[in-house]
Formats: structure tokens, C-alpha cells, sequence
């Protein structure tokens, strides 16, 4: 296990050496392995294609370090974690963003998605059972959240990263939070729309 993994990160690094002499879209698998020393067999055995290594430097470096723990006290404090990780190699992000944005937000999104859904379950369960969200209404939230997030943290990359992610994941937890209460109140009946 332990050789496998070397094995992916010296793929990894090639990928990101490679990222600053071109653009990821123009850099093809036989690159990568020649750059890394693997033949083209090995990487196929780990990745179907490069957009799956890809993945996997996101899921590695930002996005597994950062879920551990989560929990709705510290959330903000993990996704500034990630955006502070983002901010390291910025040049790598910000080209895999603007090179593989499709194929980066639909995972994006499906690990998004699933978060959001796992945290309204949660907080469904605390609430009394008539307050509470139908499934199909539960998936839509997640689904919205999801995506508010997503396309933030890209936008903000594709931007160049200039907001401190302090100031931006600090402006997320207020806006979640008013949703929150306000979801709450209509819920209640306290509010009409």
C-alpha cells in the first residue's frame, strides 16, 4: 500500500512540474509518466486518466486532511484550512481550475453534496418531526448549498485568490448561519415567504 501510494505521488509531483511549463489541458499521460519514471502501465493501473490524478492530488493534499473532525463548530475553520492549502501551490489551482473546471466542479460538487446532506440529516434530527424537511426538500438544500459553496471556492481561485480565506469562509458562516435561523422561522411558521 505504502509503495502504491509513492507511486501516485511521484505522478502528483510530475503533474505539478509539468503544470508550470503548460497548461494542464495540453499535457498528456506519457508525460507525465516519463517525467514521474513509470511507464504508461503503472499509471493506468492507479488512474484511468489524468483527470483522475488530479482528483486524487485534490483528495490527498486538500480535501482528506480537512474532513477529519468536521463538525458544524468547525467547518469554516476546515475550509479555511483547505483554502489556506489551495493558497500554497496557488499557480498548480489556479491553472487546473481554469483548464479542468468542469471535470474538477462536478466533483466538487458530489463531495459537496454529500456533506451538506450528511449535516442536514444530522440537524434534521434535533429538530421536533413536523418542523422538519421532507427528503426531496433536504436533497434541494444540500444540492443549493452545494453549489453556493462550490462555485465560490472556484471563483475565488479563478480569481486569483486575492480575498483572504479568513475574510471569505468568516462571510460563509454568517450567510449559512441567517439561512439557518431564517429556514427555521418559515419552518416554524414564524415567517412567510
Amino acid at each position: 500500500m505504502a509503495e502504491s501510494n509513492l507511486t501516485k505521488k511521484a505522478m502528483a509531483d510530475s503533474l505539478k512540474a509539468l503544470t508550470k511549463e503548460k497548461s494542464f489541458d495540453r499535457i498528456s499521460v506519457g508525460e507525465i509518466t516519463e517525467r514521474a519514471g513509470v511507464n504508461r502501465q503503472t499509471f493506468y493501473y492507479h488512474f484511468k486518466d489524468k483527470y483522475e490524478l488530479l482528483e486524487w492530488i485534490y483528495d490527498t493534499e486538500i480535501v482528506a486532511p480537512n474532513l477529519s473532525e468536521l463538525s458544524f463548530d468547525n467547518w469554516d475553520e476546515k475550509l479555511c484550512n483547505s483554502m489556506n492549502l489551495l493558497r500554497k501551490n496557488k499557480s498548480f489551482y489556479m491553472d487546473t481550475v481554469r483548464h479542468a473546471d468542469e471535470y474538477l466542479t462536478r466533483v466538487f460538487l458530489e463531495k459537496a453534496e454529500s456533506i451538506f446532506q450528511s449535516a442536514i440529516e444530522i440537524v434534521s434530527e434535533q429538530i421536533p418531526e413536523k418542523s422538519r424537511l421532507d427528503e426531496e426538500s433536504e436533497g434541494l438544500l444540500a444540492r443549493f448549498f452545494a453549489y453556493g459553496f462550490c462555485g465560490t471556492i472556484i471563483e475565488w481561485i479563478d480569481t486569483g485568490m486575492r480575498e483572504s480565506p479568513e475574510h471569505l469562509t468568516g462571510a460563509m458562516r454568517e450567510v449559512l448561519t441567517a439561512c439557518e435561523k431564517a429556514a427555521y422561522k418559515y419552518k416554524k411558521g414564524e415567517i412567510e415567504l
